[in-house]
């Protein structure tokens, strides 16, 4: 299929800007007029939003351009029709030549325009399948949830890997990267990638077309973001959905790629799918590394699980897949030993120096985002490097924490067997604990320091009275990891 839309000159693309922006497409304006709390709301598929043509610039553009829709030539006077033209984002609609239509999604979103894909095929054309290498729109949940949730502080270096539109690159350098890189295996992705940055003047940002890392040659990187294909099919669909069979197919050679790219004290982001086996994922994953892995620390933030049996159910339920594949599905993650099916977001760190690294999982709940994930890398960085400095922190429990005592009758009456913790925030979480612990999350009002709150206990008898002071700063920090404790300052 030929490639929509035209790279023009920088004065065409300068031209077309600037008038969008005269007509007051903007972020905030499409929202109000759409009733759209986040342009990610935007329904992509079924009814239109708007459901007559408008007869104001704005409403016109918003028609036509997210909406998909014809308009008339007459009404086109209102909006920036030559400019649009001139880069073929619009082009004569085939059964009427007294209308136009747009040949791609054209939207405001992050301070940026996308192009990308129609969501809706052509009115004249509701017969011919999207083109496998089709470019998905960047105002859609899965990728205002990837964006929020990668970090994008100023760095050297940013590679966006299955680039797509190329918005996680243009996101970065907006936000402090001196330079960043955006890859993608296809053409169609490669060019809409180009358009979008020459549509927003942005010119340290590199588009090129390679198989992952391939275009990279010896170029290494402070933040690598992969929206790499994860999702689990049993028969390819879509290059920017199909991950293969279990979802790993293509994730597993980003992260094999990561001693080769990730510099020292870089980190990874990437939203995916992973299947605990024999092994946990986040486990599993670690030989993936080979003899580089310890120097990466990982965390894996799960937002869902699923059995073998309920994702094929669920794939199968959402046209994802034919129910005749229902069947050698499930036999093909019985062989690979499949228990459950993670999907989640994963971050992958590379050491700054020589220390202990760290694995960590956690269950995200209502209150988990992008602050508490990194937080908790943050916090594992830091505490890997030793604890004896939260000997002299003053800690308070955490107003989420909860503890559950298993008592059994015995001839004395009830006595407490066992002690579990558990808490919603910043992760949910369930460990077991002792009975001291209860007496800890009772003293610990903030105005005790950790090593202030071992001598109590070791008075109250809570804790053995040769209980060394390192022991009991690193159960302080898996307690605090954990959101049981808190430090006296605030958690961002």
């Amino acid at each position: 299929m030929a490639l929509p839309l035209r790279i023009g000159s920088d004065s065409e693309f300068t031209a077309l800007r600037q008038a969008l922006e005269a007509a007051g497409y903007t972020e905030a304006a499409v929202r109000e007029r759409l009733g759209l709390e986040r342009m990610g709301q935007y329904q992509l598929e079924g009814p239109r939003h708007l459901k007559t043509q408008p007869d104001d610039p704005l409403g016109l553009l918003i028609w036509l351009l997210i909406e998909g829709a014809p308009i008339p030539l007459d009404a086109a006077a209102q909006i920036p029709l030559a400019e649009l033209r001139a880069l073929e984002i619009v082009a004569p609609h085939a059964n009427d030549p007294q209308h136009i239509s747009a040949t791609a999604m054209l939207y405001p979103v992050r301070d940026l325009y996308i192009a990308s894909d129609r969501s809706r095929p052509p009115e004249e054309d509701q017969i011919t399948p999207p083109p496998d290498d089709f470019v998905y729109p960047a105002i859609v949940p899965n990728t205002e949830q990837y964006l929020a949730m990668l970090s994008f502080t100023p760095c050297e270096a940013f590679l966006d890997l299955c680039s797509g539109t190329g918005i996680a690159a243009m996101v970065a350098v907006r936000n402090g990267a001196r330079h960043a890189w955006a890859f993608d295996v296809t053409e169609r992705s490669t060019h809409f990638a180009e358009f979008n940055l020459r549509l927003n003047a942005i010119a340290n940002v590199t588009a090129a077309r390679g198989d992952l890392y391939e275009p990279a040659g010896n170029l290494t990187f402070d933040r690598i973001a992969a929206h790499a294909p994860y999702v689990p099919v049993f028969r390819h669909n879509m290059v920017f959905d199909s991950g293969g069979h279990d979802g790993e197919q293509i994730v597993r050679r980003v992260i094999e790629g990561l001693p080769r790219y990730l510099r020292p004290g870089a980190r990874f982001y990437a939203p995916l799918v992973g299947t605990d086996r024999d092994e946990p994922f986040e486990m599993r994953l670690r030989n993936w590394l080979g003899t580089a892995e310890e120097e990466f620390d990982i965390a894996f933030f799960v937002n869902r699980l699923f059995t073998p049996s309920s994702y094929v159910a669920e794939a199968i339920s959402r046209n994802r897949s034919s129910i005749s594949d229902a069947k050698p599905w499930r036999e093909l993650f019985e062989q690979l030993h499949v228990k459950q099916i993670a999907r989640g977001f994963l971050i992958i760190q590379r050491r700054a120096e020589p220390r202990p690294v760290f694995t960590v999982r956690r269950q995200v709940g209502p209150r988990s985002g992008p602050d508490q994930q990194h937080w908790l890398v943050d916090w594992e960085t830091s505490t890997a490097k030793g604890t004896q400095g939260l000997l002299a922190q003053r800690l308070r429990a955490s107003r989420d924490v909860h503890m559950r005592v298993e008592h059994h009758l015995t001839e004395d009456g009830w006595s407490p067997q066992s002690y579990v913790l558990d808490t919603e925030y910043p992760f949910v979480l369930e460990i077991p604990a002792q009975a001291w612990t209860a007496h800890l999350l009772a003293l610990a009002d903030g105005s005790y320091t950790s090593a202030e709150l071992l001598g109590l206990l070791k008075e109250q008898g809570a804790v053995h009275p040769n209980t060394p002071a390192a022991e009991f700063s690193q159960v302080i920090a898996q307690l605090i990891a954990g959101g049981f404790l808190e430090q006296t300052e605030p958690r961002q």
